[in-house]
This record gives structure tokens, sequence and C-alpha cells, in this order.
């Protein structure tokens, strides 16, 4: 009898703690939304020459931090050399600096790409370069259709950074009221649903944007991220 009552002592708390544990996962389990299709996002702002031209000095590489008005690089106008015998002007680089005009970034910001090197031709409005603001970087997440209503703006939100191997606090911004057939998607997109199940099909993604604090590193642009959504 009393071997019997030691045993149910030992096993009734056992048995207590397994459904508490199995509670407390169900719980917490409910409590977030988890996506691991997500991206580092910002602004890439486009920066052209007006006119057509030779590249005669580039200033600046991907990665520069540069400051609204600086230059970026000198773009060498063609000039009339001689004209032909019907009076049409023959255009050639006179290799002058009266010649040349300067292309300036239009914002602080880090340079994302650059097109151009010395000596490359350029056409008139041509993209040389993409500058992103660091201070207003986010990341997009694409969430499925049956987790889209528990999202809301002002959700805290855990985002682990591959590119830097930790997790930062955010938050909810947005939830883009359509589905994101319409939107470009990462390659792994479309093939990671939020619950890290099995890959979509035909499912439906909603793009959302979470606000996050990465002004100071904004290389880390493009580069691939993982969230867990507080929906409770």
């Amino acid at each position: 009898m009393f071997a019997w009552a030691a045993l149910i002592a030992v096993l009734v708390p056992l048995a207590l703690w397994g459904a508490y544990e199995g509670v407390l996962y169900v719980t917490t389990s409910g409590n977030y939304v988890s996506i691991s299709n997500a991206v580092v996002s910002g602004d890439l702002v486009p920066v052209g020459s007006v006119n057509a031209g030779r590249v005669s000095d580039v200033r600046v590489a991907p990665g520069t931090a540069v400051r609204q008005g600086e230059v970026l690089a000198s773009i060498e106008i063609p000039a009339a050399v001689r004209t032909t015998s019907n009076g049409t002007p023959v255009l050639g680089f006179l290799g002058s600096k009266d010649q040349e005009i300067d292309i300036v970034a239009p914002i602080d910001g880090l340079v994302a790409t650059l097109t151009i090197a010395n000596g490359s031709a350029v056409t008139a409005g041509q993209t040389i370069a993409r500058i992103v603001d660091p201070s207003r970087l986010w990341v997009t997440a694409y969430v499925e259709e049956a987790d889209v209503t528990r999202i809301h703006v002002g959700q805290s939100v855990e985002v682990r950074l591959a590119a830097l191997d930790r997790t930062v606090p955010g938050d909810v911004a947005a939830v883009v009221p359509g589905t994101a057939g319409v939107f470009s998607l990462p390659a792994t997109a479309a093939a990671t649903p939020s619950k890290g199940g099995d890959a979509l099909t035909n499912g439906r993604l909603y793009p959302i944007y979470i606000h996050v604090d990465l002004a100071e590193n904004p290389q880390i642009l493009g580069s691939s991220a993982a969230v867990r959504i507080r929906v409770k």
C-alpha cells in the first residue's frame, strides 16, 4: 500500500505538469504568427543624367555614404567639332571641363547601386545610380490569407536578421489591403507559408510592413529576415 501511495505521489504531479505544459504550448503558439519569408526593404531613389554624354569621373562606389548635393559623377557633354559639307554638325568630346556637368545626390543616403564607370556612355534620362535612405528601411513580410486577419497595425514583432545574426524589436506599420499576387515577390515568398508548413501552390499572400530601426545597418538592404508577430 505504501509503495502504491508513493508511486501516485510521483505520477500525479508529473501528469499535472504535462497537462500544464500542453496548455502552455497551445496558448503560446496561438499568441504568435511566425513568418520566414521576409526581406529588408527600402526606398531606392534613382539618380540619372539629364544629358547624353560620356562619364569622365566617378567619385563614389556602392556602399558610399553621401550627402544631398554631393557630386556622384561628372559627365562630359559632346560638342560640335566640325560640320559636314551640308552643314550638319559632327559631335565629339573635347576633354574640356567646360563641357562637363556634375550629377549630384538628391538626398542624404547610401549608394545602393552604381551602373557606370569612367569612359562609359550614358543617354539622356539614364539611371546611373540608386540611393537608399538608411533611416527609411523596413521589413516586408508575406502572410497567408488565413493569418492576415489576426495581424493589425501596432502589434509587436521580433525580427530575426540573417545578415546580422541577431534579433531586433519592431512593430507592424501597415497591412497591405490586397494580395501579393499583384506585387513582385522574393523568390522564396511563394514557396514559404507563414506557418512554416507545406509550400503554397494557389494560396494568397498578403504583404505586411514592419517598422524596425536599421539606420546603423543600411548595408543589409535586400537581405532575408524572419519575423514573429504577437497577435494576442
